[in-house]
């Protein structure tokens, strides 16, 4: 009996103990409840300080990533934009000189031709189908140089869709390509020396084993090929170049009018390039106006 009861003893002894202790800690936090509200408010504050600070600082750490991708942005754009412009003057620059060299092929072609007579009426067969065949290669690259023109013309107008300035003036005009109809004179009149030589039988039969000689330009097989189809193929090619500078210079015009404040301050420039261009054109046009008039320019 004497073991149950130290236990219960013992038992009694630590619930008292553990609630005097409670009753301590209870008194204590009574005694000094305000000193440890204080102390926890404290804390909070601090916590609430630095959680601030926190979110201030994610903040301005994502106001200035975004800064950051804006300036890399618009930095983007600038250069996209003035990539735009630079290709832009490159293809007023190409397009300019491939029209320069226009007239030349046609000089050569027509020089060519006025030999071809002279071969044909001395009746010399074979260097009659050589100044053919070279006039024929003058104006194949005559076509290629429109057909080029006109693909520049077409990037041009596609880049003026990208371009949010004001973009520079393209260099040719529909009149001006509507002039290179000069070419279609000088196919005709090739077209009627190679038929008088092909109703002689002599000039004929040289023609024949020349027919399938290659001229891989401006889309043609052979000189059978291009003699056949130069005409037209020279018509649909400055009608495809008229129509499409004049698509460009139609939507320049919009894009222009759009931004016209912003004119004033580049007037002077655009004026300057303008003349230097409209003088190149000019030059180009009364080329083709000597080769109209007399079709016997000299070399």
């Amino acid at each position: 009996m004497e073991e149950p009861l130290v236990g219960l003893f013992f038992l009694i002894l630590i619930v008292a103990i553990i609630a005097g202790a409670i009753g301590f800690i209870f008194d204590f936090i009574f005694m000094h409840l305000p000193i440890i509200l204080g102390i926890l408010a404290f804390f909070i504050i601090i916590y609430s300080i630095n959680k601030a600070n926190d979110r201030k600082q994610e903040h301005l750490k994502k106001v200035e990533q975004e800064r950051q991708f804006e300036e890399e942005r618009l930095r983007y754009k600038q250069k996209k934009q003035e990539d735009y412009y630079k290709e832009m003057i490159n293809l007023e620059e190409e397009s300019i000189t491939l029209f320069e060299v226009l007239p030349k092929g046609l000089e050569v072609a027509e020089v060519c031709l006025n030999q071809a007579e002279v071969d044909f009426s001395d009746g010399a067969f074979a260097p009659f189908w050589d100044s053919i065949e070279k006039a024929t290669k003058s104006l194949s690259y005559f076509v290629k140089g429109i057909q080029l023109i006109n693909e520049k013309s077409s990037q041009y107008t596609k880049l003026i869709g990208e371009y949010e300035g004001v973009p520079p003036q393209f260099p040719l005009l529909k009149q001006s390509i509507e002039k290179l109809g000069v070419g279609t004179a000088t196919a005709k009149r090739m077209d009627s020396i190679v038929r008088s030589a092909q109703c002689n039988y002599h000039f004929a039969s040289i023609y024949e084993q020349r027919k399938t000689n290659q001229i891989l330009i401006a889309g043609f097989t052979n000189l059978a090929d291009a003699l056949r189809e130069m005409t037209w193929t020279i018509n649909d090619s400055i009608t495809d170049l008229a129509a499409s500078v004049g698509e460009t210079n139609l939507i320049l015009n919009e894009s222009t009018s759009k931004i016209q404040s912003q004119i004033d301050h580049i007037a002077g420039d655009f004026t300057k390039e303008a003349t230097e261009r409209g003088k190149r054109e000019r030059k180009a046009l009364e080329m083709l106006d000597n080769i109209q008039r007399d079709r016997c320019p000299p070399l």
